[in-house]
């Protein structure tokens, strides 16, 4: 069976993250018997008549079922995910949705769907101004704080920050800019230092987790991308109901759920549609991609049905 898979670009650096995921699942599909046939946005071209149609190439596919992987930012959201609502209104099933990608690369709405659902998170303030820093910090509490962009991926666009004048000084700065987005300030959970977890989930299932750790002095992101270390994680009930709530809240077929731990129990980070199998395939040893392949092809039997 011919199965697709949409990415933004198709990178020839085989190093690169993204080039690795793709050769995971293209092996992972080969292994089932199937052939995975990569698509890159650049490809397609959507065409509007009676109904909204695809042309990949040129050509209108017939597509059993599509796999996506949104590497691009909320900043181009907009336009890269037309693409995926253009595919899912010409009937090919998806994962992840059209819905549930652009909920979770907008790190805002995500933090409005995890709090309203009850689900533990940092104590987090989003902003547009300089002028709240004092009111937030008497809720926070103290110094250092996490400063993220609304907008950032793998680490990028997220700071420590030691002081109120240094978070004034940072806030007025980024808010100067002709596009600037919002900015989120998140209290700095001490006790995690340079440490987090990712879960994996796939179709409603825990498929493996991994404990992420900075290795560079004085670097407080755990992020694979940016050279953290990564090993095997054991779970507890509790940090396995809430990242499986989590990815449910989040409506993703398959997700990367990051925790980290407090004092005060676990608490959710992010919740990542496109997560990176190159760290999590090496320290558990567990075929991530042949879980979210196996997916794929339930949703082709279940359209089958239909």
């Amino acid at each position: 069976m011919k199965l697709h898979l949409l990415t933004p670009t198709i990178p020839k650096n085989p190093d690169s993250s993204t080039r690795v995921a793709l050769d995971l699942f293209t092996d992972a599909a080969h292994k089932k018997g199937h052939e995975l046939i990569l698509i890159s946005s650049n490809q397609c071209k959507m065409r509007f008549s009676n109904k909204p149609e695809i042309l990949v190439n040129n050509k209108k596919l017939r597509m059993n079922v599509l796999i996506v992987r949104p590497s691009f930012s909320w900043k181009s959201a907009d336009i890269h995910a037309n693409l995926i609502k253009q595919f899912e209104l010409a009937g090919v099933p998806t994962l992840n949705t059209y819905a549930s990608i652009m909920m979770t690369k907008n790190k805002i709405r995500t933090l409005q769907i995890l709090s309203n659902k009850g689900i533990a998170i940092p104590k987090t303030y989003v902003v547009r101004s300089a002028e709240f820093v004092p009111e937030i910090m008497k809720d926070i509490g103290k110094y250092p704080v996490i400063l993220k962009a609304a907008t950032g991926a793998k680490g990028i666009g997220v700071s420590i920050v030691e002081s109120q004048r240094a978070l004034r000084s940072l806030i007025e700065m980024m808010m100067d800019q002709e596009d600037a987005h919002p900015l989120i300030v998140q209290e700095y959970i001490k006790e995690s230092r340079g440490k987090d977890v990712r879960v994996f989930i796939v179709n409603g299932h825990i498929v493996a987790a991994m404990e992420r750790i900075a290795t560079r002095k004085g670097e407080f992101r755990s992020n694979f991308s940016i050279g953290g270390r990564v090993k095997i994680a054991s779970l507890t009930s509790e940090e396995k109901k809430l990242s499986l709530k989590s990815a449910r809240a989040c409506g993703l077929d398959f997700a990367g759920v990051d925790l980290i731990r407090s004092k005060n129990g676990p608490k959710i980070l992010e919740v990542n549609s496109n997560p990176g199998l190159k760290g999590i395939t090496e320290a558990t040893g567990i075929d991530v991609a042949g879980k979210i392949i196996e997916l794929a092809l339930l949703k082709v039997i279940k359209k089958k049905k239909q």
